[in-house]
């Protein structure tokens, strides 16, 4: 059984489904292991999902079910590829020191004197969605730019190049 979305997206684009924007049940379902292929048809449904060529002038093929996609005529500009990590601009402005991220990001404070380190507990994803989003959120913490990332998520465009 085919599931769209899940298994039949189209080939040389990008596809990018943007479950935190939709309703909360449904981001709740894309976090559920073998549920989650559910997920997919209704982001569709929904708009939610988005797909972009990899190269300028590459088209869809005909057979593609379109209906629900938001199809992008380009590929991703510098903004929606630093979004989701594959393009950083590291700069001077962010501090992200081994100490600082040693210390603040990757400990759990128990009591005074009580911490467990992050290093030490399971860091994985057993879906999809959550795997990328944990690739994005792990990129952009250890560039230092994880604030500005939570605020392009809310659909903020800003000047991040520094």
């Amino acid at each position: 059984m085919k599931f769209k979305g899940w298994d039949d997206s189209p080939s040389d684009f990008q596809c990018e489904f943007n479950f935190h924007r939709g309703p909360k049940w449904l981001l709740l379902l894309s976090h559920i292991p073998y549920f989650e292929r559910y997920a997919y048809p209704k982001a569709i449904e929904l708009g939610l999902a988005e797909a972009w060529p990899r190269e300028v002038g590459v088209n869809l093929e005909q057979s593609f079910d379109s209906n629900g996609w938001i199809i992008h005529d380009s590929p991703k500009d510098d903004f929606e590829r630093w979004v989701e990590g594959s393009l950083a601009f590291l700069t001077h402005k962010k501090k992200n020191s081994l100490t600082r991220f040693l210390l603040t990001r990757r400990t759990i404070h128990i009591t005074g004197n009580l911490v467990i380190f992050w290093h030490v507990l399971p860091r994985f994803s057993l879906t999809r969605y959550g795997s990328h989003i944990k690739f994005q959120r792990d990129i952009h913490r250890l560039n230092g730019t994880y604030k500005d990332y939570k605020r392009a998520l809310r659909g903020e465009r800003f000047d991040f190049s520094g």
